[in-house]
C-alpha cells in the first residue's frame, strides 16, 4: 500500500481535474495550464487517472469513450468531404485531416495497437541497399534460369 504524501494527494487531485477538464472539453494545453505542469505530464494524468477509473468504473468509461468518438466522428464529417471533392489543394488538406481523425478513431476503439505487431530488425552494410530493394527480393519468386538464380550468376 502506498505512502500518502502530501506530494501524492496533490498529484491524484491535479488528475482528478485534468480527467474532469477533459471530459468537458479542454485541450491538453488547456488542462496543463491550468494545473500547472506540461502539456506532455497533463496527457500522461489524464491516461493515469482513465486506468485507474476503467479499473474501477466501467461505465465512466464507456460514457468517455462513447463522448471522444461523437466528438471525432463530427470532426470527420467536417474535414471529409474536402478530402473527396475536386479542389485538389483542398482535398489534401482534408485527406490528411480525415487520416488524422481516423487513427485516433482507431486508436480509442483498440484497433491501433499501441506497439507494432511486426518488428524489422535488418541490417545493410553496404548502405546502397534501401528497404524498397529488401521488400522486393522478399516477396520476389526465385527463378532459376540456367547457371542464374533471380538473373544472378550462381
Amino acid at each position: 500500500m502506498a505512502i500518502n504524501t502530501s506530494r501524492n494527494i496533490a498529484a491524484e487531485e491535479r488528475r482528478s481535474q485534468a480527467l474532469q477538464m477533459k471530459v468537458a472539453g479542454a485541450t491538453y494545453a488547456q488542462i496543463a495550464e491550468s494545473t500547472g505542469v506540461s502539456i506532455a505530464q497533463a496527457y500522461k494524468d489524464i491516461k493515469k487517472r482513465l486506468g485507474e477509473v476503467r479499473k474501477d468504473d466501467h461505465e465512466a468509461v464507456e460514457q468517455e469513450w462513447h463522448l471522444q468518438m461523437t466528438r471525432l466522428e463530427r470532426l470527420l464529417l467536417r474535414w471529409f468531404p474536402l478530402a473527396i471533392g475536386n479542389d485538389d489543394d483542398l482535398a489534401e488538406l482534408g485527406t490528411n485531416q480525415s487520416l488524422k481523425i481516423m487513427s485516433q478513431m482507431n486508436r480509442i476503439g483498440g484497433l491501433e495497437p499501441d506497439k507494432p505487431l511486426i518488428q524489422f530488425n535488418t541490417m545493410v552494410t553496404d548502405g546502397t541497399t534501401t528497404f524498397a530493394d529488401l521488400l522486393r527480393e522478399a516477396t520476389t519468386p526465385n527463378v532459376v534460369i540456367e547457371g542464374t538464380t533471380n538473373g544472378h550468376a550462381g
